[in-house]
């Protein structure tokens, strides 16, 4: 690969002289706009070719030996806004001019976003928290770690799990399976439909093809449904039009981290076709521990065979048609993983689990429409606590026996379609956005572990949404908006999301802004659908469709009475500013209070089969294969609670070089209560509502522009993350605080379109303490925290309970764009 580089590199700094005769030079000057002084250190770039330069410490840039022809001629800045001027004609023998004026805040510090109200606005107007993470701040980072970019993102709890892995949650109630964060890309719903977990790593867009991130703190149910209880993660591919031409990258570093990218975009036939081709293989030696999980018959399952090589091939492709301002894209993509995950009952052993998506998408100014499917195949992926109890429960089974025994085999598809308009009222200038969506999902276990194993038939469960959102001006300075959707779920009563907010603007770019939400998080197919009699020796897994009775076995009596699980649900109050303070600072400060009712809890036992007592769903008692009594498993509703917190962002421009970002948040737990007649253990109560998220953190980092001498870039960025307690399943314990700094470098090489960057995560690190399990991982045992405050470079620090602790990371890359 790197020969193939050198090889391509060279063809474009030795051209033919015969070339060079026919050809001219573009030269100009970049000036601030501010300051209208000449701006030094921009990138010149010739768009559809290797030709480029920066600019002089004056402005003065001079791109040499360009062929003849009509060009796109590009200008770009840290800290300023890109610039380009087309239909630049460059003759044989003749100079071409062309000059730029850069703009600097509040358009660098505040922005544009899409994912608050479905339509683009300037993110200081957005009624809600949101960070938008765009293509050149992508582009600095190394691999496939874009993922990194949210530890500075206001509001956000992020989690690094691995070299490659990292989770992340919003405004609490964390948990080893956590779906309350919704994942969106290109559009598409990401999420998978067995379980309901977002896509996350199984992502089929490779880092070179995202145009931009977005993250949406807070409720999003009255434009996105269900599965926006806390917040919107919105992945952005790139247009083939807007970003034509070659991208690779080659990555290598630590942990045996490797990764290779590229991407092959262009236009046809005039501009009127578009297309892009992208891959990536990445790969990794993770860090590693070993757990030992709940005792079988008297004897400990010590994790065995552990395969802590994580790896992922990811491609996809996209043929687009343009109609004038319109798009129509025919998109495919695929991923397959490997690697460790981890649940609430103890770890997954990823083996080729596969993710598919395949799209048709019509863009226009004021109507969107797609068609698309997804499907999730988990390979031969299997539960590592299952092998490991599973090798003491059946010592004379062979390996892959056991493994088999072990396995959850999956397939999900989800299906869906949407329609969205968006227009502008005559006379009233009310701005309308409305829209429906219809999502069929089809899930098979392979008759092992759903319903599906008791029917002989796919589970197939339907989902509709309407939506609308108004807006409206009053006045010059005043807004107000008002939304809301309609969700309709074969397995439960109807849902309706309102949205009511209050804006005002008393002078551009500063937005005072008082909101409401109502959002849900719905039951998954695993949570309805479960259906799993001899999971172990007496105990089976039931899931909480249509409630349960649980009754003597002998006389019949009814002992109690289950409800079906039903969707969890916040009522959220928002207070908030945004706003550009003397074209340096911008600042998002905003106060909430959420009110969450109807928590649902992880598995909690129903009833105890030695007692005498049995479960009963629609009149049918729940036996094993044998007939034998079950101690039953499932998902029940259990109480409500009230949080309270501040987000706080800030990024300030202290030159045209140099920015300092930060981000501090605050959040506390009060108010939980059982529902009345909950009927659970205190556990199952506890498990159900812990917070499972710090109190406090905050981050804070620099960057810089503009180092030593032309092309030179770097940041530092460093965060804080409050110790807390951590409840989830069989993972029970304390996450001991942390702080650690990160650095970035990076450098424009001399070989136009070509960086070197360089990141080290977790540099200098400071823990509070460390936590191991207590001898085996169960429900009742608590991990051992040790107080062990330790500062260094190279310290290790643990942010997932029982997973591996993480040390220093070093990534180097090399990536080119033609």
């Amino acid at each position: 690969m790197f020969n193939s580089l050198r090889t391509l590199l060279a063809a474009a700094v030795l051209a033919p002289a015969a070339a060079l005769a026919q050809s001219g030079r573009i030269v100009g000057t970049v000036t601030d706009a501010g300051s209208r002084t000449g701006v030094e250190s921009a990138q010149i770039t010739v768009v559809g070719t290797a030709r480029g330069a920066f600019t002089d410490a004056q402005g003065h840039y001079t791109v040499y030996d360009v062929p003849s022809g009509t060009y796109e001629v590009r200008v770009q800045r840290i800290g300023q806004q890109m610039k380009s001027s087309s239909g630049v004609v460059v003759r044989a023998g003749q100079e071409t001019r062309v000059d730029f004026t850069l703009d600097r805040a509040p358009l660098e510090l505040a922005g544009v976003v899409v994912s608050a109200s479905r339509r683009v606005e300037k993110v200081t107007e957005a009624p809600a928290t949101i960070t938008r993470i765009g293509a050149q701040q992508i582009e600095n980072t190394v691999g496939n770690s874009f993922s990194g970019a949210l530890k500075g993102v206001t509001g956000v709890d992020f989690v690094q799990v691995g070299v490659t892995a990292a989770a992340i949650n919003t405004r609490g109630f964390n948990s080893s399976f956590n779906n309350r964060v919704l994942m969106m890309e290109d559009g598409r719903i990401a999420v998978l439909p067995e379980n309901g977990l977002p896509v996350g790593s199984f992502t089929t867009i490779p880092k070179v093809d995202l145009a931009a991130v977005e993250v949406l703190v807070g409720p999003g149910s009255a434009l996105y449904g269900p599965d926006a209880s806390n917040g919107v993660v919105t992945l952005e591919s790139k247009d083939p039009k807007q970003y034509p031409g070659t991208t690779i990258e080659i990555a290598g570093g630590s942990r045996s981290y490797m990764d290779v990218q590229a991407r092959q975009a262009g236009v046809l036939a005039a501009g009127q076709w578009g297309y892009k081709l992208t891959g990536e293989y990445q790969s990794a030696k993770d860090w590693e521990n070993h757990n030992v999980y709940a005792p079988v018959a008297g004897t400990q399952a010590p994790e065995i065979g552990a395969d802590f090589n994580t790896n992922v091939v990811r491609g996809a492709g996209a043929l687009d048609y343009y109609m004038g301002d319109a798009r129509l894209e025919l998109s495919g993509g695929m991923s397959k993983s490997n690697g460790i995950g981890q649940t609430n009952v103890g770890r997954n052993q990823l083996v080729d689990w596969q993710y598919r998506h395949a799209q048709l998408k019509y863009t226009a100014p004021h109507w969107f429409a797609q068609l698309y499917k997804t499907q999730s195949l988990s390979g031969d992926t299997y539960q590592l606590n299952g092998f490991a109890q599973n090798r003491v429960r059946f010592p004379a089974l062979s390996v892959d026996s056991v493994k088999h025994l072990s396995d959850f085999p999956a397939e999900g598809n989800l299906n869906a379609a949407e329609l969205q308009n968006n227009f502008v009222m005559p006379m009233s200038g009310t701005r309308l956005t409305w829209g429906g969506q219809f999502r069929r999902d089809v899930v098979s276990s392979k008759r092992q572990w759903l319903v599906d194993r008791q029917t002989g038939q796919d589970i197939k469960v339907n989902q509709r949404g309407v939506y609308a959102q108004l807006e409206q001006d009053i006045g010059p300075m005043f807004r107000v908006i008002g939304a809301g959707r309609y969700d309709k779920h074969d397995y439960y009563d109807a849902q309706w999301s309102p949205k009511a907010g209050l804006l005002f603007t008393p002078i551009p770019d500063q937005t005072f802004r008082v909101t409401f939400n109502r959002a849900f998080k719905s039951p998954t197919i695993l949570q309805t659908g479960f259906y799993f009699p001899d999971f172990s020796p007496g105990i089976g897994l039931l899931g909480n469709r249509y409630g349960f009775d649980v009754r003597d076995t002998l006389s019949g009596a009814l002992v109690r009475h289950f409800d079906p699980i039903v969707p969890e649900t916040n009522d959220t109050y928002e207070v908030g500013y945004k706003g550009v303070l003397g074209n340096r600072l911008f600042l998002d400060v905003t106060g909430y209070r959420m009110f969450f009712e109807n928590f649902m809890t992880p598995l909690v036992i129903l009833n105890l089969a030695p007692a005498g007592t049995g479960v009963y769903q629609n009149g049918v008692r729940f036996n094993g294969a044998s007939g034998r009594p079950q101690l039953t498993l499932s998902y029940i509703n259990v109480g409500k609670a009230r949080l309270d917190g501040t987000d706080v962002g800030a990024r300030f421009l202290v030159s045209p070089n140099i920015t300092v970002n930060g981000t501090t948040s605050f959040q506390k737990l009060k108010d939980v209560q059982r529902t009345p007649g909950f009927q659970g253990t205190a556990t199952n109560f506890q498990e159900a509502t812990s917070f499972n998220s710090p109190n406090f953190k905050w981050s804070l980092g620099t960057e810089f522009a503009e180092l030593m001498r032309a092309g030179l870039t770097a940041s530092v960025n460093a965060r804080h993350v409050q110790g807390y307690n951590f409840r989830s399943g069989v993972n029970y314990g304390y996450n001991p605080a942390f702080s650690t700094v990160d650095l970035s470098l990076g450098y424009a090489l001399p070989f136009e379109g070509t960086r070197l960057n360089v990141n080290v995560q977790n540099l200098f690190t400071c823990r509070a303490g460390e936590s191991t399990p207590n001898g085996f991982i169960s429900g009742t045992n608590r991990s051992i925290y040790k107080p062990d405050s330790k500062c260094g470079f190279g310290e290790k620090h643990t942010e997932m309970l029982n997973m591996p602790a993480l040390g220093t990371m070093v990534f180097v890359g090399l990536r080119w764009d033609r």
